[in-house]
């Protein structure tokens, strides 16, 4: 066979050997190619899972969804929230209440008998606070009613004992400063110290008439049931181991048609004030704020005319 046409037989084989043999590598190349790709998205893709579960990644649209609840949520902790930036100025008003009590002991101070009074007293307050310290302003109605009780001065005889009360009311200005001592880092709890000074005007009337026992041999200035009060002079009864009535001359303190003696006011020359100071030293104050817009405060003190306890509401301006 020539040389020629053996030599061509050989080469169209191996044409033929490689257009058959084409098409199985091109295959396994793409099927190698596949695998890679495949493992590269599933490598991937564990990776983003991981990645959400550890940060709690969602949609876009649930991730702005969470972002605005959480706004929502810190704006209100803001608006309500009981701390105070120490540069600023708070305001409050409301009203406040307090039972000044008038111990006997007290008045056993400067004289003899008398009674252990309450004496009442509410109205309302605007409160001042910046960086610890407070300023309340109140005006206050005191009602300083007094039943009977026997009454005289430290060192005066039996026959200076009257029965005395009282339907006075006293209208007070008056300003309390208090300063923080302890404050929880909350905003909510705060101890405070303090005073206060203020005036009132005196209104109605103070009665006190002379009187005498029904057992001059046996007093009891406790009970005012067992005393009588004087219609008028009278010489009779006498003091017990002495020539001195009860309703002596000495004055004018007597009960007359129905009507019991009225002491005059300072500016008549009586015994009666017309104006009556407020003096409180030491305040101690209790204060509670569970949010910005509201406070109470319970308060304990000491004042020129008894012990007091009081308790006031405001709201924050």
């Amino acid at each position: 066979m020539p040389r020629t046409t053996t030599a061509a037989r050989i080469s169209w084989i191996a044409c033929a050997a490689l257009l058959v043999a084409a098409p199985s590598v091109a295959l396994a190349q793409a099927e190698d190619n596949e695998f890679d790709k495949g493992g590269d998205d599933v490598i991937a893709a564990d990776k983003q899972a991981k990645e959400e579960r550890k940060t709690g990644a969602k949609m876009p649209g649930e991730k702005d969804k969470k972002a605005e609840e959480e706004a929502v949520a810190k704006a209100a902790r803001s608006e309500n929230d009981p701390r105070e930036d120490p540069l600023k100025t708070y305001y409050f008003v409301g009203l406040r209440f307090r039972d000044v009590i008038v111990p006997k002991f007290m008045m056993n101070i400067f004289s003899d008998g008398g009674a252990t009074v309450n004496v009442f007293t509410f109205g309302p307050e605007l409160t001042s606070r910046k960086n610890g310290i407070e300023y309340d302003i109140g005006l206050s109605y005191a009602d300083y009613s007094m039943n009977e009780f026997l009454f005289k001065g430290n060192g005066e005889g039996d026959e200076s004992w009257e029965i005395v009360s009282s339907d006075m009311k006293v209208i007070y200005v008056n300003i309390d400063i208090l300063f923080e001592v302890w404050k929880h880092d909350s905003g909510m709890f705060s101890f405070m110290v303090g005073g206060g000074v203020g005036l009132g005007g005196v209104l109605g009337n103070l009665y006190r008439t002379q009187a005498f026992p029904d057992d001059t041999s046996r007093l009891n200035t406790d009970d005012v049931s067992a005393w009588n009060k004087c219609t008028g002079p009278s010489d009779q009864p006498l003091v017990a181991g002495s020539t001195i009535p009860y309703c002596d001359k000495s004055n004018t303190h007597f009960r007359v048609n129905g009507e019991d003696y009225s002491e005059p006011s300072w500016a008549n020359g009586g015994a009666k004030p017309f104006i009556f100071p407020w003096l409180a030293i030491p305040q101690v104050s209790f204060r509670y704020k569970p949010v910005k817009q509201f406070q109470a405060r319970a308060d304990l003190g000491f004042s020129i005319t008894g012990f007091y306890f009081g308790l006031s509401a405001a709201y924050g301006l």
